[in-house]
């Protein structure tokens, strides 16, 4: 791909998937062009081994260990792109779930070492004759993931359209924790929750989330960040985010987690989905040459 000669970036195949390792002193990521989406981020604490990993350092995110990697759906996992609608197509049931550019390879446009010691990677996408059928506007994508002690993604969006354009997005976070039903979210109160698993009833979240999966809610007027609070695995997932006025969670649970055939039954409890972006009532217009900016950064911090 003619980047492999940057210090602490490497390349490895699995299955259909090429994927891009980055290994600099302050994290360790993996990222695959098929959707442009993030695999792997596991950040270096000070107390590192001589690796350079803390002993028995944790991935933040997760990935299904059945996720297929054909090139043919997303991998389950990781942070992957829903763009430009959220869910179900809102006019034809038809249509690929959360949009379609998960589904296509992106470009990767370049990869730098910071002075920062971070590592900086640039993904593009544009319409193609295919996705005009799937979505009738001509549009350029950017994402830019920059690998460091925090993961920070930032989606560009262009409309080169000559008509305005409507979109919803989100980065669809899979989290790894210990066991979902011990874990809490906080900074979502004095937001509006939509609960999807029932009948879309909305109510004002007072106090910190905790999990009783299933759960499948979106809260908006939520420009804030939130934080994932794992007494399990001892750590906080703290999640910051621009551009963004809605946050998801979602969690199969026991029963509903047997119509996924690339998540093993009993898995369910080690990931929880914690999603930024612009959803439902929260939409993105742009008019014509307007460009929106969507940016997520995910840390990790001790749990006290």
């Amino acid at each position: 791909m003619g980047f492999s000669s940057i210090e602490g970036v490497s390349f490895e195949t699995q299955d259909a998937l090429s994927v891009i390792v980055i290994e600099n002193a302050l994290a360790t990521a993996k990222i695959t062009p098929y959707g442009a989406c993030v695999l792997s981020f596991i950040p270096k604490k000070s107390g590192s081994n001589d690796k350079g990993n803390p002993a028995g350092a944790q991935d933040l995110l997760w990935v299904s260990p059945t996720a297929v990697y054909n090139a043919k759906k997303p991998v389950r996992g990781g942070i992957p792109i829903c763009w430009p609608w959220f869910g179900r197509h809102p006019l034809n049931s038809t249509m690929p779930a959360h949009g379609f550019v998960r589904n296509l390879v992106w470009n990767l446009e370049g990869i730098q070492n910071l002075a920062s010691e971070a590592t900086e990677l640039v993904f593009s996408l544009e319409h193609s004759e295919a996705t005009l059928v799937l979505w009738p506007y001509r549009f350029h994508l950017t994402l830019t993931v920059t690998v460091a002690e925090t993961l920070s993604l930032r989606l560009t969006t262009t409309n080169l359209s000559d008509k305005k354009m409507v979109l919803t997005e989100a980065f669809h976070s899979y989290f790894k924790v210990q066991d979902v039903r011990n874990v809490s979210v906080l900074g979502l109160e004095n937001s509006t929750q939509i609960d999807t698993l029932n009948a879309m009833r909305r109510c004002l979240q007072t106090e910190l989330l905790t999990l009783s999966p299933p759960i499948d809610s979106v809260w908006i007027n939520h420009s804030s960040h939130a934080v994932i609070e794992d007494k399990g695995l001892a750590r906080c997932i703290e999640i910051n985010k621009h551009g963004s006025d809605s946050t998801v969670v979602w969690n199969p649970g026991v029963k509903t987690v047997k119509g996924f055939q690339d998540i093993p039954n009993e898995q369910w409890p080690e990931f929880l989905c914690v999603e930024s972006g612009n959803v439902f009532e929260s939409t993105v217009t742009l008019l014509p040459n307007e460009t929106h900016n969507l940016l997520l950064q995910i840390a990790q911090k001790t749990h006290k």
